[in-house]
């Protein structure tokens, strides 16, 4: 005898499961017809197909059914999709993809450590975070502006931590599981690098940095990422010193491939003054802009340092060093033209 059809049935988490059994609209849900995501995640073009459904997920912080937007921001992009309830992402003016600062793309964690704020308690029980989230949903139908508190203040250190420009990059397709396994054979692979797109900086990262959780991120705890730039930032103070001989206006420019010429050195540094002379190692991964006078190469140094990037590539800007003669007579190198 042939077995009934059975119906299937795609899996609810537990919370949600309980939750069906109430009205949404008693309940809190949150409905909404735009999502609060930051320009990086949007993409380029600004006519953007969305895809719209409510109570599709639950909030990865609160565990609230939200309104989840799917979209494609660009057409060698992958899919990106909200994680994050609208009221969650607003309570820390954050992105609810990325959950980046929305003024400044930066994380949670290197934003309120420059500002010298102290970290927030996490709520871990599910009746904190409920009580949390409904507190945060009164204040937006009362009008007030959650997001005052959490927006970052202006200061020259987040200035200097801040994305100057979108970075379109991190919207880019996966890279292919079977390619790391030398087992792919599609023909019409999607996938990186096998869609033709060889740019991979994602293999040469640190592995701390290729798994991130989302709550540490969201409440800036652990975040590896936040901790880089902090660092980084911390050692820019120390590459800035300039040296005590005053004779050095060299600079040393570290981390260049083919994709910087002297040209883009030269477009980058002459506005802070007269350029002697511009020189590239492409065989060291390396280069010099040496500077006519002592003023220029220290007003470059203090503007670029730890701050440098050159079609899409960060180097790293350091003083040259002085030449040392060798024991010869002849003239040598000793890391800088100063």
């Amino acid at each position: 005898a042939a077995h009934p059809r059975t119906r299937r049935t795609r899996p609810r988490p537990a919370n949600m499961a309980a939750r069906l059994l109430q009205d949404p609209d008693a309940d809190g849900w949150e409905r909404t017809d735009f999502p609060v995501v930051c320009e990086d995640c949007l993409g380029p073009n600004p006519y953007i197909r969305m895809q719209k459904q409510d109570y599709a997920a639950e909030c990865a912080i609160s565990s609230r059914p939200f309104t989840v937007f799917r979209w494609r921001p660009g057409n060698e992009a992958r899919y990106k999709k909200t994680v994050v309830c609208r009221e969650i992402a607003l309570a820390k003016n954050v992105c609810q993809v990325c959950l980046l600062d929305l003024d400044y793309g930066i994380p949670v964690q290197a934003r309120d450590a420059v500002l010298g704020r102290e970290r927030e308690t996490v709520a871990k029980s599910d009746v904190n975070i409920e009580f949390h989230t409904n507190e945060i949903a009164k204040r937006i139908e009362n009008g007030e502006d959650v997001q005052a508190t959490a927006r970052a203040e202006m200061n020259s250190m987040i200035q200097k931590l801040a994305r100057k420009k979108p970075y379109y990059q991190k919207n880019k397709a996966p890279i292919c599981t079977f390619w790391l396994r030398n087992a792919c054979n599609r023909p019409d692979c999607p996938y990186r690098p096998c869609n033709g797109d060889t740019n991979m900086p994602e293999l040469t990262s640190a592995p701390e940095l290729r798994t991130q959780n989302i709550k540490d991120r969201y409440y800036g705890i652990n975040d590896p990422v936040a901790e880089k730039m902090l660092k980084r930032a911390s050692e820019k103070g120390v590459a800035c010193v300039p040296p005590e001989d005053k004779s050095i206006t060299t600079l040393f420019i570290g981390g260049m491939d083919e994709r910087v010429t002297e040209g883009d050195l030269k477009d980058t540094f002459y506005a802070y003054g007269e350029i002697k002379s511009i020189r590239c190692v492409h065989a060291k991964n390396c280069g010099f802009v040496t500077f006519t006078d002592r003023a220029g190469a220290e007003k470059a140094a203090e503007a670029l340092s730890g701050d440098l990037v050159i079609n899409n590539l960060r180097l790293k800007l350091m003083w040259g060093k002085p030449r040392k003669p060798r024991e010869d007579g002849g003239g040598g190198g000793g890391g800088g033209d100063g």
